[in-house]
């Protein structure tokens, strides 16, 4: 089956890897990954590429295609929809399963993307809570208590 996660970049990986690490630790392994980008975070975004990759494949997943789309001012809000909308329907053509991840990024990106998972009617709109004594590091060193993967989906 086809899974499509659809995700915003940051200024550091651990809020763009935590969450899929933690959703292809409970079977949401993607076979397609897109990531919203900007000029400002470009170098973060090809690290976290690189790691979303390794991820899934050590979770017994296929390699997922990644794609990246650049919107050159953050505030692009027009360009930010767009993005959102083209991934959902992208994954929807194929009848994939479709996650949206809220947690990374400017909290407008997370906003635009909680409301575009809910108006396209996601399978998943995921958020991950986090000890603030663990924000910044990465999901195998964060104690399975301080962090939980939450499905917006169940909670409406």
């Amino acid at each position: 089956m086809e899974r499509v996660w659809v995700t915003n970049g940051s200024t550091s990986v651990a809020p763009i890897v935590n969450p899929l690490n933690a959703a292809c630790r409970e079977g949401f392994e993607p076979t397609d990954v897109y990531v919203l980008d900007n000029p400002f975070i470009e170098e973060v975004t090809d690290r976290a590429i690189s790691m979303i990759k390794t991820i899934v494949t050590a979770h017994g997943g296929k390699e997922p295609t990644v794609t990246v789309e650049t919107i050159d001012e953050e505030r692009d809000f027009e360009a930010i929809v767009e993005y959102l909308q083209t991934a959902i329907e992208a994954g929807q053509d194929v009848g994939a399963e479709i996650a949206v991840d809220v947690t990374p990024g400017r909290k407008f990106w997370s906003i635009i993307s909680f409301q575009a998972g809910r108006k396209f009617d996601v399978d998943h709109l995921y958020y991950v809570h986090l000890d603030g004594d663990y924000f910044g590091e990465s999901y195998p060193v964060i104690p399975r208590t301080a962090i939980e993967l939450i499905d917006f989906t169940e909670v409406f």
